[in-house]
């Protein structure tokens, strides 16, 4: 224990240093180092590299090897300017460089009083979401406690300083209903693998294991889904797309009616994908037991 307490402080005090110099840099320098981090760790190192282009050349068979090259390049390059806007942008400036489109979409599931569903992934700047509540956006995201609680702690704060609130994973149900009853919208990460728990459905043409939560969610306590993305313009600018309403009076919480759920809002996030790949997050393994997508 002492041991792994003293890893966790090394670890922190390093990344604390390194964020102090990168601030003494002016912003685009400090971008650039950043980019040059990630292109070298990523492209150069190879860092979950051939991940990213086993999966992206069994979901885009038709691209060659130059395109690929390119959409992985361009998420080394997203990867890069995310943890800026995370760790040393001012709140103020990223505030400034956000747009909201769908923005009924939110005020007509907030209408119904039930609190609401963001459904959204690891696509373009999605830890941006923090600064939705500048915009009168009532959010709240569920994370997972990472290794290192030092990391984790600074990293909440920063997350929590404009308004959004941090659901502890472990803790679960008991925290999400209790925003839901005060008409905030719960944002869910749909896109990771849930193991031999989750449901197997087709993702992108592959089956994939999902998790049930969002769906479960919506139908046990009858709550609006807004799937939403947070994808990078072409200037840098974090555009975030609401999409219609998803919301299901008429089906029971059963496990047969999660799926009918889930293939709408994995519909909208496969389209989001297919048409800028460049935003999505190829490096974690979302197919890890599909026996296709590895062959």
């Amino acid at each position: 224990m002492p041991n792994h307490k003293l890893k966790n402080r090394i670890e922190y005090v390093s990344f604390r240093i390194a964020l102090a110099g990168l601030k003494l840099l002016p912003p685009e320098a400090a971008k650039a180092v950043l980019k040059g981090l990630f292109w070298f760790g990523g492209w150069v190192i190879g860092i979950r590299k051939n991940v990213a282009l086993q999966q992206l050349s069994k979901i885009f068979p038709d691209k060659n090897s130059k395109e690929k090259a390119a959409i992985i390049k361009k998420l080394y390059r997203n990867m890069a300017l995310s943890i800026y806007e995370c760790y040393l942008m001012d709140d103020e400036t990223l505030y400034k460089n956000i747009r909201i489109e769908g923005r009924e979409f939110i005020e007509e599931a907030l209408s119904l009083k039930r609190g609401a569903i963001f459904a959204t992934a690891h696509y373009g700047n999605w830890e941006a979401a923090r600064i939705l509540p500048k915009a009168g956006i009532p959010i709240s995201g569920i994370a997972k406690p990472q290794r290192n609680v030092l990391f984790d702690k600074y990293t909440n704060t920063i997350r929590e300083r404009c308004g959004m609130r941090i659901i502890n994973m472990k803790r679960g149900l008991r925290d999400i209903v209790h925003e839901f009853r005060e008409n905030r919208i719960v944002a869910i990460l749909i896109d990771q693998n849930a193991g031999g728990s989750g449901l197997l459905m087709n993702f992108l043409g592959f089956p994939a294991s999902h998790w049930k939560g969002v769906a479960k969610l919506s139908l046990r306590y009858r709550v609006p889904i807004v799937p939403c993305f947070a994808r990078r313009s072409e200037d840098d600018r974090i555009v975030f797309e609401f999409f219609p309403v998803i919301l299901h009076n008429d089906l029971d919480d059963k496990e047969e009616n999660y799926k009918i759920v889930l293939e709408e809002v994995n519909k909208i996030l496969e389209h989001q994908i297919r048409e800028h790949p460049e935003q999505w997050f190829w490096v974690h393994l979302r197919w890890k037991h599909s026996y296709d997508m590895l062959a």
